[in-house]
């Protein structure tokens, strides 16, 4: 916690590509992060959005051994409509358009009370953030809902959202403003991306309430601790991820040479150019396989 401390003592700015401050910007019980969450939607949803309150993360199942989901903002706006915001910076080892699929329908199936109309189910909008290539077109925006084989529109009620944060250089300019939250939460910390949406002539309201939201999250010591230490652990994995790569490596190269010397085809130096390895450690493999007793 010291460092944390010392992190908000130099009013430094957490990055936003984090799970807690991504969900503290959004969804803190304050006027800013509210009216970011306002602002959020109905830029991604293409809704005027006049209110929004944040609910529940966890969406409990139908059974008692049933998945349950723990979502990033769940929230519900203007009439009842209902969305499911999450930020995902990798694929993971899991099918991500199955996940926005089985989010978006357990928003949707829980969303009428007992006796209501099918008629009276609210919109519901899956969206999801996401830092890498999930479609093979690189396309910043794609939208999933039901259609018949035909191309025909079964529902809009239940839709799936797709913002890549690595925004291209052009976007259409119903997009400008989806596009323009992406950038701040993927560059948050850098000061050329911050003055670029400062300049942005149709975003000064958005952006004067988003770096408000932003330097109270920043300002949060809980927040810096889950930042610093989940970074650590990142580090960690790979670093030690690196070390068993490179450990493999050299194990592979090891063995390549000792085939090499039991066939005796070529010379120490060739076999440590062909290798990968230090001529010396070839010459002490050779002593070795010199010194092993050959059995009757």
């Amino acid at each position: 916690m010291a460092l944390a401390a010392w992190m908000v003592a130099q009013k430094k700015l957490i990055p936003l590509k984090d799970d807690v401050s991504f969900k503290l910007f959004l969804s803190a019980p304050t006027p800013e992060s509210n009216a970011c969450l306002r602002y959020f939607l109905s830029a991604t949803t293409g809704r005027e959005v006049a209110k929004a309150r944040v609910m529940n993360s966890e969406v409990l199942p139908e059974c008692v051994k049933g998945k349950m989901p723990r979502m990033d903002v769940n929230c519900e706006f203007n009439d009842g409509q209902k969305a499911d915001i999450e930020l995902q910076l990798t694929k993971a080892d899991d099918d991500q358009k199955l996940r926005s699929l089985y989010y978006a329908c357990k928003l949707y199936a829980g969303s009428l009370g007992r006796g209501e109309k099918y008629r009276n189910a609210p919109n519901v909008y899956q969206i999801f953030l996401i830092d890498f290539d999930l479609f093979e077109d690189g396309e910043f925006y794609h939208r999933a809902m039901m259609r018949l084989d035909g191309g025909d529109v079964l529902s809009d009620r239940l839709q799936v959202l797709f913002f890549s944060l690595k925004v291209p250089d052009t976007v259409d300019a119903s997009l400008k403003k989806a596009a323009n939250w992406c950038k701040f939460i993927s560059g948050s910390t850098s000061p050329e991306v911050l003055r670029e949406l400062g300049n942005s002539a149709d975003w000064k309201e958005e952006y004067g309430m988003a770096m408000d939201a932003y330097m109270k999250v920043s300002a949060e010591e809980k927040a810096w601790a889950y930042h610093l230490s989940m970074d650590r652990a990142e580090a960690d994995y790979w670093n030690g991820l690196e070390l068993a790569e490179e450990k493999g490596r050299r194990e592979q190269a090891l063995s390549a040479a000792q085939n090499f010397l039991a066939l005796h085809v070529t010379s120490n130096e060739q076999i440590a150019k062909a290798v990968g390895l230090p001529l010396e450690e070839v010459e002490k493999l050779a002593a070795q396989l010199d010194a092993t007793p050959v059995e009757a």
